[in-house]
């Protein structure tokens, strides 16, 4: 067994045990969940490259087209700032009208 497979495995059967209420006694239960998880982990990963082969193979003989270059983009114009709403000048209070006056 690889480090980074069991170190894996070793992370995830703790965080089994934690989600499970860290019950005492059932370490092997969790550790058992762990290597399954991997194994499905594992042929997931390799089914996803048996995929990735091309489902025809391509002589040498045949040549790719070639990619045209990309056109440049237009500029676009700048985006208005929205107007900006103007508040009202607040309202003097009667107080304040009065201190001023004195």
């Amino acid at each position: 067994m690889t480090d980074t497979r069991r170190e894996w495995i070793s992370k995830r059967a703790y965080t089994i045990w934690e989600e499970a209420g860290r019950p005492d006694g059932r370490d092997g239960d969790h550790w058992d969940q762990a290597e399954r998880e991997h194994a499905d982990f594992e042929k997931g990963a390799v089914a996803k490259k048996a995929a990735k082969k091309p489902l025809i193979e391509i002589s040498g003989k045949a040549k790719p087209a070639k990619a045209q270059p990309a056109k440049p983009k237009k500029k676009e114009a700048k985006a208005e700032k929205p107007a900006v709403a103007k508040v009202p000048a607040k309202a003097k209070t009667a107080k304040a009208a009065a201190d001023k006056s004195i």
